[in-house]
């Protein structure tokens, strides 16, 4: 029984990611609007889709399947980092996609092989020679479709990096169709992210990511528990938009503390105690800036209302990013 219960939490943890992206689209769940503006946009020839918002609301699980939506695609994905520079990125690029094929066998009796090697490789690319027009040249080689994607490129800070690209994106557009470039990043809106370029504005699709609705929510909860085989109250599912606060991270916080508490408690499923255990656990697991930062909240020596205050807060009615007045707390 105990190996049994082990196996089914291990398999929770693999369910319920509340630190890690999603990467398997079968565990995807919430952003259809935004996921099919950038398949229409990757569909059309000269443009390249640029998802923005702010940090947590799922842009990178979002990038994560896109080769898997396209299953004849070839799909790179890098991280950028505060030392990056153009040609860095691109090596990185280069270096991390691999290409495979057969090589036949000498003689009548040998079996072909198959061999893997970088697509830096692959194209020739020369390290030294990572500018624009070099790298469009590589791209415009290419004899099949093929999709990069650069997170968190709002840490590229450099005005010249930023530039390089968008000069990139205007010669890629012009000569290599097959080739798409997709930029994820936080930030307000698309020129934060990637700068003020009036010659690639109509070759980039701006496609904000919002807070989640709170029907994206309970589908992230209620997929993860259904795979789980749990079963759970309508009642309790319609309490975690209101914790989630739009943000999938504490969706999947809460869903793995649910689970949790129906293993443990060898349960069939969630109800409103195992729900209010879950939250003591989720609270357990939350994030220790924002546990801090609720603690300096409220910290005073004496009786005050400011933990209800920011209780209000969080209750408030906002817009896609979060934002509420006043009149709305009170």
């Amino acid at each position: 029984m105990e190996t049994d219960k082990f196996q089914r939490l291990a398999a929770a943890n693999q369910v319920f990611t509340p630190g890690f992206p999603v990467s398997h689209q079968d565990m995807f769940a919430g952003r259809m609007e935004q996921l099919q503006r950038v398949i229409d946009t990757l569909q059309s020839p000269g443009r390249h889709p640029v998802l923005f918002g702010q940090r947590g609301v799922g842009k990178t699980s979002l990038a994560n399947i896109l080769g898997q939506v396209f299953k004849n695609l070839l799909a790179v994905k890098v991280s950028c980092d505060g030392s990056d520079t153009f040609a860095t990125v691109w090596n990185r690029v280069l270096m991390s996609a691999s290409v495979r094929f057969k090589q036949k066998a000498l003689g009548f009796n040998g079996e072909d092989s198959e061999k893997s090697i970088t697509l830096g490789q692959a194209l020739g690319h020369d390290p030294n020679l990572a500018k624009p027009a070099e790298i469009a040249d590589l791209l415009r080689r290419m004899n099949a479709p093929a999709v990069v994607i650069f997170d968190e490129f709002d840490k590229l800070v450099a005005p010249e990096t930023k530039a390089a690209f968008a000069d990139l994106i205007k010669i890629v557009s012009d000569t290599a169709p097959q080739a798409k470039l997709v930029v994820v990043g936080v930030a307000e809106n698309i020129h934060e992210l990637v700068g003020e370029h009036a010659s690639i504005e109509r070759n980039l699709v701006h496609v904000e990511l919002p807070l989640m609705s709170d029907n994206e929510i309970e589908t992230i909860f209620t997929k993860g528990l259904d795979r789980l085989g749990i079963s759970y109250e309508s009642s309790v599912v319609e309490q975690v938009p209101k914790l989630a606060g739009g943000f999938p991270h504490y969706a999947h916080l809460l869903g793995l503390a649910c689970a949790k508490a129906v293993i443990n408690s060898d349960a069939a499923g969630v109800t409103h105690v195992h729900f209010d255990q879950a939250c003591s656990i989720a609270l357990q697991d939350a994030i220790e800036k924002y546990r801090d930062a609720f603690a300096r909240a409220t910290a005073t020596t004496q009786i005050s209302r400011y933990p209800r205050v920011l209780a209000a807060c969080g209750y408030a009615q906002t817009d896609g990013r979060g934002v509420f007045r006043a009149t709305d707390v009170v």
